[in-house]
């Protein structure tokens, strides 16, 4: 009787110590949007991490971190080389291989940076056409902006110190940003000037399965659970908890930036 007792219990042991195992994994990439999503002591932190962290686990799975370049992240996201991309926005072309999961909606304030000595002012979109802008590459910043390229002179570059650079050096007239894309760098630069043109836009926030990923499989679920997260008001409370200010609890879908 002891022996199977103990015959048992080990297999009970075996069968916990395989589904830890087993785990199904989630290949993530973090990105640095401080304070909502960055990178500390080789952890993903902030709200936006930690919102994925709670969806996941509520699945029995587990999250891998990976530190990417943005532009890297969406790049390999068209054919599934990653499970999941961190808070971003949307457009029509990442339609085509991003399946998004909302968590809200924020008010965008795009700002464009000239060399303060410079005689450029630029009050209106139109005034924008004549000039060189300097951009991130793969980032969205407005409809306006990113859906009317094809009217604009634009240099993309890999970060912001490019693009300071590039003013500086008088490579580009303007550089494009946003509080979600540092902005930060180029107010405090005494050498740059802001434009009399800002744009502002309701923009959607999400988090988002590569259609050709793997975990895809899962999309459904992991759909009902961020919904419910963000109707209970759960994402709100999950960002007040880190002093960070949430995204907008919003029912309608703004359809010019999804």
């Amino acid at each position: 009787m002891r022996l199977i007792l103990t015959i048992v219990i080990s297999c009970l042991f075996l069968s916990q110590a395989k589904a830890e195992t087993s785990a199904v994994v989630w290949q993530a990439h973090c990105r640095d949007r401080h304070p909502v999503i960055y990178v500390e002591k080789g952890e993903c932190k902030g709200p936006g991490a930690a919102v994925i962290n709670q969806v996941i686990t509520r699945l029995g799975h587990k999250v891998n971190w990976s530190n990417v370049p943005w532009a890297r992240t969406i790049k390999v996201a068209e054919t599934g080389q990653v499970d999941l991309i961190p808070v971003h926005s949307m457009t029509p072309e990442r339609n085509d291989f991003l399946d998004p999961m909302l968590l809200g909606y924020d008010k965008r304030y795009v700002y464009y940076f000239a060399l303060a000595n410079r005689q450029l002012e630029v009050k209106h979109f139109d005034e924008l056409k004549p000039h060189i802008i300097g951009a991130l590459r793969g980032a969205f910043y407005c409809p306006q902006f990113n859906d009317n390229q094809n009217q604009l002179k634009v240099s993309f570059v890999n970060d912001n110190g490019q693009l300071i650079n590039m003013l500086k050096a008088e490579r580009i007239d303007l550089a494009i940003t946003s509080e979600q894309h540092e902005m930060q760098f180029f107010a405090k630069d005494p050498q740059l000037k802001q434009m009399e043109y800002v744009d502002i836009s309701k923009n959607g926030r999400y988090f988002s399965i590569p259609l050709k990923s793997p975990r895809h499989q899962y999309a459904k679920q992991v759909h009902q659970i961020v919904d419910d997260m963000r109707t209970s008001g759960e994402i709100t409370r999950l960002f007040e908890s880190y002093g960070v200010e949430p995204p907008l609890n919003l029912t309608e879908s703004p359809l010019a930036t999804h």
